[in-house]
C-alpha cells in the first residue's frame, strides 16, 4: 500500500456517525465497555444474535437489512472454521475465509451494484454499497456470531478500532478486531478496501493503523 499522506474517504456523507464511532473506538478495551457487543449500542446499531444480523449499507448505517442465521449457513460456516483449530494462524486464515463468503452473501442480499471498494463519495446513500462503519459493523456482527457459535478456539472479538484524525493527512477509519486469546495480539479484520468475495485485510492492528 502506498504511503504518504492520502485522503481516502470512509463516510463523506455521515461524517458525524463516522466520528461518533472512531470517538468511542479509540479508547482502550479495559476503559471503554467491555465487550465489541456494546459497540453497537454506542452507535444505535442492532447487535447481532444467535438467529439474526441487522446488515448494514447505504453509508453510515443509514440502510439496514435483517438477515435470518439458518441452520445452512451456520454448517457452511463451522465447516470452514472446524480444521483451523490448529493454531491462530489458521484460525485467521479461516474467518478470512468465512468473512470472503460473508461479503458475497451480503452482495447477494442487499441487491443493486456490488459494493465498490473504498467507499466512493459518490456513491453515498445507495443500496448496497458499505462504507467502513458499514464493514465494520457486518464484520463484527458476524465474528460475534462465531464467537457465539463456539467457532473461535484462538480469538476473541473486541471492540472496532481507529485510525486517521485529519491532522496527520488521513482520512478516519475503523475496523473491526480480533485478539489472540494467548498472546493478547490484536488484528484487524477489515474487507473494506476489498470487492464482495475478496479475501479481506487480516492485519496486526499496529501495522493496520500505520497504513493510509
Amino acid at each position: 500500500m502506498t504511503r504518504g499522506i492520502r485522503i481516502m474517504k470512509c463516510a463523506p456523507a455521515f461524517l458525524s456517525t463516522l466520528l461518533s464511532a472512531l470517538a468511542l473506538s479509540a479508547l482502550s478495551p479495559a476503559s471503554a465497555a467491555p465487550s465489541a457487543q456494546s459497540w453497537f449500542g454506542d452507535q444505535g446499531f442492532v447487535p447481532p444474535s444467535a438467529t439474526m444480523i441487522v446488515a448494514c449499507h447505504g453509508y453510515g448505517c443509514s440502510r439496514r437489512a435483517v438477515l435470518d442465521i439458518d441452520g445452512a449457513w451456520l454448517s457452511r460456516a463451522r465447516t470452514m472454521m472446524s480444521s483451523a483449530h490448529g493454531s491462530p494462524e489458521a484460525e485467521r486464515r479461516a474467518i478470512g475465509e468465512v468473512v470472503r463468503a460473508y461479503t458475497a452473501y451480503l452482495a447477494r442480499q442487499f441487491g443493486g451494484a456490488p459494493d465498490a471498494p473504498r467507499s466512493p463519495p459518490q456513491l453515498s446513500g445507495q443500496n448496497g454499497q458499505m462504507d467502513c462503519v458499514d464493514e465494520t459493523a457486518n464484520t463484527t456482527s458476524l465474528l460475534l456470531v462465531l464467537e457465539g457459535q463456539g467457532l473461535l478456539a484462538h480469538h476473541i472479538v473486541e471492540r472496532p478500532q481507529s485510525r486517521g484524525l485529519f491532522i496527520d493527512g488521513r482520512y478516519p477509519h475503523v475496523t473491526a478486531i480480533i485478539a489472540e486469546k494467548r498472546t493478547g495480539r490484536e488484528w484487524a479484520v477489515d474487507p473494506w478496501t476489498k470487492a464482495p468475495g475478496q479475501w479481506p485485510d487480516i492485519l496486526p492492528l499496529s501495522q493496520w493503523r500505520q497504513d493510509s
